[in-house]
This record gives C-alpha cells, structure tokens and sequence, in this order.
C-alpha cells in the first residue's frame, strides 16, 4: 500500500468505535461483512486511497466497536450508526460499498439518506425470504458460550471450515454443496479469531441480515448503483430475486473476481465522484473533534496513539489529584473500565501492543517495546500530573525500565499478583507455554486453552505437582476465553514476552527502585510462598536510598 492506513476511534453517545481510514479525495466508505471487521478491508483501503478519502468503520459490536444497546440490532440500525459514524467524522456526502451483512447496511443507508450518498456498490446483495430466515435463524446462529473444557473451540473451528463447503453450513446435503475454495489452515485461524474477539455479538450482524427479508426498498434508491454478484458467492442465487429496479440501480454477475469488480468501481466513481469535494475528517478525539484529554465528565473514552511501535490503543478517564496508570497482565485480556471505575483520579489503561485493539503491533514484544507503548500512552494525558502505577501479573517485570523513564512522576507502585520467578521457574514456565504452531484441526486452540485454565489452578512456572496446586476455585470459562484470544493473537511472541517480562531478580531490582509499594491484594493464594508480601516488608525495613 503506498498510503499508510490510519486507526482512530469516535465516540457516539455512550459507544466507542473504532475505524480505519487513508487517503484523500471524495469520501469512499467500506462497510464488511460478518463476522469480520474493517481490518479484511486493508488492501481495498490501499487500492482505492489513491484517489479517495477511504473510511472504514467497524460494525458495531465487531472489530474494536462497542455493540449497540439493542438486543437485535436491524439493518436500519446499523445503518444508523454507519451515518452516526460519518457525521462525528464531519462527512456530509459520500459513497458507500458493502459486502454481504455490509451490503445491506449501504444499500439501507444508500435509501435512507439518499442526499448523503454519492454513488453505491455492493457485492453480494442477501435477498433472504421470509422463509430464509425462519429457517436460517437460531440454527444458523447457536448461542457462543464457552465451555469449561474448551470444546466450543472445537465446534467454532469445524464450523467455520464447513462454512467454505455448504451453505447453510450446518446443511451436509448435496443440494448445499458449493464449489469453491476452501479455507486454509491459516485463513481458518482468521475466521476464528474474527468470532472469537466478539464471542457472542458474532450473531447481531449474521441475525440482522437474515431478519432483513423486505427488499423493496431498492427501488427508492436515487445514486447511481452497482449490486454485483460474484461468481462463487453463495448468494448469486439471490440476484433473480430483484426486481422492478430503476435504471440507476444496475445488477450483474462479475466473472472478474474482486479486480474485475474493482475496475467497475472505478469506472462508476469516475463519473458518480467527478464533482463531488475531497472529504476532510474531523480531528481525533472523543465525539469527533478535540483532543483527547479534553474530555467531558469523568467518562471513559477510547484512543489510538501512534507511536515508535505501532498503534497502541488506549481506555483513559478524567479526574483529579494523580493520575492512575493500570498495566493489565501480558498474556490476558486488559481490564474493562467497569473493575477500573474507582476514586475520582484520571485513569490510563493502554492495551499493550499484541494485545486487544493493539494487536496488531507487529514488533517483538520485549521490554523495551513495553515501556515506549506505555510511555506512548502517557502522552494522553496531563504531563505535570504524578504517576500512580497498577501493575497485574507479570507486567511488574516492565516496572524497573518505567521507573528510569518516569524519574520523579512515580509517585508509588500497587503490585497485583507479580510474577517474581527464580531462574529455574523462568525456564520451566517458557518450556509450558502452548505450541503456537496452527494445526489443520486447530490444535493450537486447545493448546491455549488448557494452559490458560490450568494457570490458575496451578502457579504457572512450577512443574505440574501438588506443591504448585493453588486452593482456589476453577476459573470460569468466560474468564479463561477471555485470555484465550489473546494468547492465540500472541502465537509465537508468547516467548519472548514472557522472558523479558520475568527476568530472574525482578524482587531485587524492584526493592531497588525507592518507590514506596503497596499490594493491590493480601490474598495468599495471589502471592506464592509470600514473596510479594516480603518484598513489600524488606522496602519497608530498608533505609531510603541515598539522593
């Protein structure tokens, strides 16, 4: 791509969503299919950003957007919050394209807001029947709840192969059979994590489409208009299913693949675009204008910072007196704002990079990366404010290296279960991590769900023993899942991040440091053989350091 793509996140209402954009130019919106987000967009992004401003949100409930506050989202809601998006974002006229669930979207949008939209493309318009869609419905659509031996990994994994080889995939009959390519190992691991990272909500997008079953509304449309149907798509059986369509509204079967229906792109935005001025986007900040330490309230809000690493994402709050800096645990989901949402001080949570809405660092994922995302993160917020950090797990192992950056700011440290390992525990905790390495029946998933589980009945750097059995409750399977996603977005950095992050002598060089500590629990079964407790005694029992 010649154009860097860019990440930001708008805040509508209560709702935080995140979107992708490049380019200059008219405006072009790009709106995915489910489950998927706007990430599957980034080489149309790059194709298109040459001559337009390019927009990509995600789906709400998809990608890194929160989900709507509505129990089944319809077509017409999501278009809704597709112009809420646009409108934060300062773009008054636009075209629009879709595929599949996101080509319902921008035909609805295409039809409601037909003085907003400059032309329309969809590939793959759903003509679902009432019928369809009683049919389709729940079985289509199973509840996602996480089983506490895994085995929802399993069924996700098989259905989302089936998927390439029936539709409905759930229907094994000959009659349902489809001909084209199936997923690879890889691609699997994709479609997986895309259901994985919105666990449940996977069904609002599929349930929206499949309730979408009045298509006369086509016919209201007024930009010129392409609904393309590839051949392959599933549903190119749909097409004889549109009628009474006006001229501008055209329909055709594309034997051209994705390039030949590009170049048809270009052709109807080079006529449809002509007159229509470049798009410019409002600033980054919350509600699409400000920045982002100009907040309302005490709200939590949502950031991107682009720094020396890559695109770290970032919770923040406003408040008062210091400002708290939470480092969530490597290897775990960060925390939500509902267990961070105490006292009135201002809040910095980031998602360290390869996890959550920063996964898609792609660097290595040692200390120094860390600490420049962290530090990265702090440019949210008051400079002159001190520091209050809360470290979880094994993020003490980044606290020496923060420390030296914060100098004076550091005002105290609050330690959550750290990770304080001899060297023999280092090793034998690299040697238990789960394999990486994706698996044509998706191993890997297994892998990581049994060594995540069984971290929390037994401390994790110790051999498999009764000594290493902590006396706690399962954790439930919810939690473990959780963590899950983010072990398989680490894959293989798992190692190097886990080595850095504990380093033998991290008790030593944190007593080291003269910052006054607290634990954040007395817990003992949060604190093996009491080795946070005492290094919170021998910093209490030794003298200040000398100035």
């Amino acid at each position: 791509m010649s154009l860097q793509v860019q990440r930001r996140f708008v805040r509508i209402g209560e709702r935080n969503v995140h979107l992708r954009h490049a380019g200059t130019g008219p405006a072009l919106v790009l709106l995915h299919q489910s489950p998927q987000n706007s990430r599957m967009w980034l080489d149309m992004i790059g194709r298109f950003a040459d001559s337009y401003t390019v927009i990509a949100p995600d789906t709400p409930g998809f990608g890194y957007s929160d989900a709507l506050d509505v129990a089944e989202p319809s077509i017409a809601d999501l278009a809704s919050a597709t112009v809420a998006v646009l409108d934060a974002l300062g773009v008054k006229r636009f075209a629009v394209f879709g595929m599949h669930t996101g080509g319902l979207v921008a035909a609805q949008v295409a039809a409601a807001y037909p003085d907003r939209v400059s032309a329309l493309v969809v590939d793959g318009y759903a003509a679902f029947t009432p019928k369809e869609s009683a049919i389709y419905g729940e079985r289509y659509l199973p509840p996602f709840v996480p089983a506490w031996d895994g085995s929802h990994l399993r069924w996700l994994w098989s259905r989302m192969r089936e998927q390439k080889y029936f539709f409905p995939w759930y229907d094994d009959r000959e009659q349902a059979a489809m001909a084209i390519d199936p997923h690879t190992t890889a691609s699997t691991h994709e479609a997986v994590m895309d259901v994985l990272e919105v666990g449940d909500a996977y069904r609002a997008g599929y349930g929206a489409a499949f309730r979408h079953v009045e298509h006369g509304f086509l016919a209201t449309i007024k930009a010129p208009s392409l609904l393309v149907y590839r051949r392959g798509d599933p549903l190119l059986a749909h097409m004889p299913r549109l009628s009474g369509l006006p001229e501008n509204v055209q329909t055709l079967v594309e034997e051209g693949g994705i390039a030949g229906m590009h170049v048809r792109m270009d052709a109807l935005f080079a006529d449809a675009l002509a007159s229509e001025v470049p798009a410019v986007l409002t600033p980054s900040g919350g509600d699409g204008g400000g920045e982002p330490n100009q907040q309302e309230g005490n709200r939590w809000s949502r950031h991107i910072e682009a720094c020396a690493v890559g695109d770290i994402a970032v919770s923040m709050r406003s408040g008062s007196g210091a400002l708290r800096l939470v480092l969530h645990a490597p290897g775990q989901r960060p925390l939500a704002p509902s267990a961070l949402d105490t006292g009135t001080a201002a809040v910095i949570a980031p998602d360290l990079p390869g996890h959550a809405a920063s996964s898609e660092v792609t660097t290595h994922l040692g200390v120094e990366t860390m600490v420049s995302a962290i530090l990265a993160a702090l440019a949210c917020a008051d400079a002159s404010l001190p520091i209050i950090v809360e470290s979880h797990g094994a993020a003490a192992g980044y606290l020496p290296a923060l420390a030296a950056k914060l100098g004076p700011r550091l005002q105290q440290i609050v330690l959550y279960q750290p990770w304080l390992l001899d060297a023999e525990e280092a090793a034998t905790l690299l040697a238990q991590l789960p394999d990486p390495r994706l698996l044509r029946a998706g191993g890997q998933l297994d892998e990581a769900w049994q060594w995540e589980r069984e971290r929390h009945l037994l401390w994790p750097w110790l051999q498999p023993s009764a000594a290493a059995r902590r006396k706690v409750a399962a954790p439930t399977p919810a939690a473990v899942n959780d963590n899950v996603v983010e072990l398989l977005q680490l894959g293989a950095r798992c190692e190097l991040m886990f080595r850095e992050a504990t380093a033998p002598g991290l008790a030593e060089r944190l007593a080291a440091l003269g910052v006054p500590m607290s634990a954040g629990s007395s817990d003992p079964a949060d604190d093996y053989q009491a080795r946070a407790a005492a290094l919170l005694n021998r910093q209490a029992t030794e003298p200040d350091p000398i100035p």
